[in-house]
């Protein structure tokens, strides 16, 4: 949670350097006149805070978490040692300065561009607190923001299935019709090929005897509520799976049909009605972590 000033929460570490004589990370008194206040005042917000009370400052500090100072403290760290090399202001850089700072960060110590943001927050936050706008609306810092993104252009990295290699595979597969887990995945991916829903909306199938209705020509489901498209005034229609019994390898209602049988014991063991439940261990709905597993499994298998 959150730090109080009563708690000395503060970007410095209290370890010393070694050789240096003094904190590796701390800034001169010439550079930060408000070092030795200690708490909030270390960050650069001295004059913005001079007139505010013990309390008020206490107050304030504690809008910071601690997860965010664990974040934030590497990187004012290195901001503190580019200006003591650099002969910047700790507290109160020009944009240009900043400018300068992020771009030694791609050119010199290699940071990823997710990671020169991180580090103009930082300093756009813990310099002087009248000109967080200044540095981060600043000309120079946007421009070299933007050449550095261009350095390494985004990769698309998503990976496109070809269906048809999929069909092939599950049409010419075989697999034990008595094992849950090779039946769980097989009816996974063909309940996504055949609705072109989500995986998690698998987690909202049921097998109660009003969202599951099964003939011998398809299989209709009522999902509950909870997809990513359902909202107060709409909710996701039903799906109506055609049997295909020219290839029953892709046949969603025989499938179906054999999913709900296998896993009738482990469903009744963790009183659920989800058509979906773990294949091994303890008794429970299957996550769409989990069913997100199986699916992947299939596609590494299919090629």
């Amino acid at each position: 949670g959150p730090q109080g000033a009563g708690n000395s929460t503060t970007f410095y570490n209290s370890q010393t350097a070694e050789g240096t004589g003094g904190y590796l990370d701390r800034p001169s008194s010439s550079q930060d006149p408000g070092s030795s206040a200690g708490g909030m005042e270390m960050w650069g917000w001295s004059e913005a805070v001079t007139s505010w009370s013990d309390a008020q400052k206490l107050l304030l500090s504690r809008g910071w978490r601690a997860s965010t100072i664990n974040t934030y403290r590497p990187a004012w760290r290195r901001w503190v040692q580019w200006c003591a090399v650099s002969d910047v202001c700790v507290t109160n850089p020009s944009g240009s300065d900043l400018a300068k700072f992020l771009a030694d960060l791609h050119l010199k110590e290699k940071l990823s561009h997710k990671s020169i943001l991180l580090h103009k927050s930082v300093v756009s936050q813990l310099c002087n607190a009248t000109s967080e706008t200044r540095l981060s609306s600043n000309i120079l810092v946007k421009q070299i923001l933007k050449s550095i993104s261009l350095q390494k252009p985004k990769q698309n990295s998503k990976n496109v299935w070809d269906s048809q290699v999929l069909e092939n595979w599950l049409l010419n597969s075989t697999i034990n019709n008595d094992n849950l887990f090779e039946v769980s995945r097989r009816c996974a991916i063909l309940l996504l090929l055949c609705s072109g829903r989500r995986i998690h909306d698998l987690t909202l199938l049921s097998v109660a005897s009003d969202a599951c209705i099964i003939s011998r020509d398809s299989v209709v489901f009522w999902p509950k509520f909870g997809s990513k498209t359902d909202s107060e005034s709409y909710i996701q229609s039903g799906w109506k799976l055609l049997s295909n019994q020219q290839y029953p390898n892709l046949d969603p209602v025989a499938w179906v049909t054999r999913l709900i049988e296998l896993g009738k014991q482990r469903r009744l063991a963790c009183s659920t009605e989800s058509l979906f439940v773990t294949a091994c261990g303890i008794e429970r709905p299957a996550s769409r972590t989990i069913i997100a597993g199986w699916v992947k499994s299939i596609l590494k298998e299919a090629g």
